[in-house]
């Protein structure tokens, strides 16, 4: 699937390892990070993201389109997926943010 970053700061952390926002990314959270869009990229629909099991794939509650990955088990990636087509299969990806789970 397409992806693209939201923040000059997910960029920052995509290209260069490490961004001001996301201090508290040490160097193996930024892996997991880009491995995770690697994962996103390499999907051909949205359903390819529930495998494997770990990254514990959900629909975020209160958003229509808003979905989350597991990183770790404090930090997720938050997604929202623009589907292009009427099964809401396959979508455009927008990476929004990395959050730590339950805060």
């Amino acid at each position: 699937m397409k992806w693209k970053l939201k923040s000059k700061h997910l960029k920052d952390l995509y290209t260069k390892g490490a961004s001001k926002k996301f201090k508290f990314m040490d160097r193996k959270l930024c892996v997991k990070f880009i491995e995770r869009i690697g994962r996103i990229e390499a999907a051909e629909t949205i359903y390819d993201l529930r495998e494997p099991p770990s990254m514990r794939f959900e629909a975020l509650t209160g958003y229509e389109n808003r979905f989350s990955i597991r990183l770790d088990g404090k930090h997720r990636l938050e997604f929202e997926v623009e589907f292009t087509n009427k099964e809401k299969t396959i979508g455009d990806v927008t990476i929004i943010e990395v959050s730590k789970h339950y805060q």
